[in-house]
């Protein structure tokens, strides 16, 4: 994907399939809409926790052109604290998590919500899967 719309498909090639390898660990996603389905998300957030070899991925949608991984808030929290098995975290990481991870979103204005909202949402959201997945 390059873009809305856009993707790197030249004229007359399609995808015949795809390979989606098997992820083990705590796996999370969560969004916020004007409804609970069939909406286009205002903001949405998919956590993966790999409890065994201390790692977390963070992926944000709908607050930006594509898929945005959250490479930087990911290392910053490798970082600061253990992820392994039997990890805890105290209220003021997740909240800083969460304000990292919404500092890499670069969303926009539209008829849906404004980048202001769509950066909180995605701060809530971030915070709310990280203390999920080390429940």
């Amino acid at each position: 994907m390059l873009g809305v719309k856009k993707n790197a498909l030249n004229s007359g090639e399609f995808v015949h399939s795809i390979t989606v390898p098997v992820v083990q660990g705590w796996q999370g996603y969560a969004k916020v809409g004007t409804r609970n389905a069939m909406v286009i998300a205002t903001a949405s957030a998919c956590l993966v926790r790999d409890a065994d070899e201390g790692l977390i991925s963070i992926a944000l949608g709908s607050v930006g052109p594509t898929i945005i991984r959250c490479s930087q808030a990911e290392k910053w929290l490798l970082k600061t604290t253990s992820l392994r098995v039997g990890a805890q975290i105290n209220a003021d990481l997740a909240v800083e998590f969460g304000r990292r991870v919404s500092d890499e979103a670069t969303p926009i204005d539209d008829h849906r919500s404004t980048a202001a909202y769509r950066r909180h949402c995605v701060a809530i959201l971030a915070q709310r899967l990280l203390v999920r997945s080390l429940a």
